[in-house]
């Protein structure tokens, strides 16, 4: 058993709460299998569902609020006074930040779905200065979503809950890729038409 399962399985709600949020931080924690263990001791009445997902919820959330105020607070003034001397202009880094404000919203909700992707979303973010009312939308509900998504397929399956890494890789993370260039081919066809 992974050390963070039996962190989980003796510690409980706190187990949760820390381990998920310096997962979405960027340490390697495997956040789906986690969170898939988390309803699979639910099931087993080791946990009360409601609350498991509530706390989820809150890790990531702390989580991810961390890391876009981490973004906002060094990650932009870094680029500010270095973009010159790594040789990045500044029309180029305003309009970098101008892009990922229209489209990164989507990033924000469906990156927890997409390993690797849901620990940068934030930073990105907070680096380009989206307003934090339009991160916390977007960046919660996707939050929840996730939590809920993989908690809930760890309860329902019950002793198979391991299964839950398998299924995610085979069938979420494509569909989700998926709907993600969906979205943004016709958010970029919807822009077309408005310049014509």
């Amino acid at each position: 058993m992974h050390p963070l399962l039996t962190l989980v399985a003796k510690y409980s709600y706190l187990g949760i709460f820390l381990a998920l949020g310096l997962g979405i931080l960027g340490l390697p924690i495997p956040d789906e299998t986690l969170m898939a263990f988390v309803g699979f001791q639910a099931f087993q009445g080791k946990l009360y569902y409601p609350s498991a997902v509530l706390v989820a919820f809150i890790g990531t959330t702390c989580g991810i609020t961390i890391g876009y105020f981490l973004g906002r607070g060094f990650g932009h003034p870094f680029l500010e006074k270095y973009s010159v001397r790594m040789r990045i202009k500044r029309k180029h880094l305003h309009k970098a930040e101008r892009w990922y404000n229209r489209y990164g919203k989507f990033a924000l909700f469906i990156g927890y779905f997409i390993p690797g992707v849901r620990h940068f979303t934030a930073i990105f973010a907070g680096v380009a200065l989206m307003p934090y009312r339009v991160f916390a939308v977007f960046a919660y509900f996707g939050g929840l979503l996730w939590t809920v998504t993989f908690v809930s397929l760890g309860y329902f399956l019950g002793k198979n809950w391991q299964f839950v890494f398998i299924y995610s890789h085979e069938y979420i993370v494509p569909f989700v890729i998926m709907v993600t260039v969906v979205l943004l081919l016709l958010s970029f066809l919807k822009t077309l038409r408005r310049t014509k």
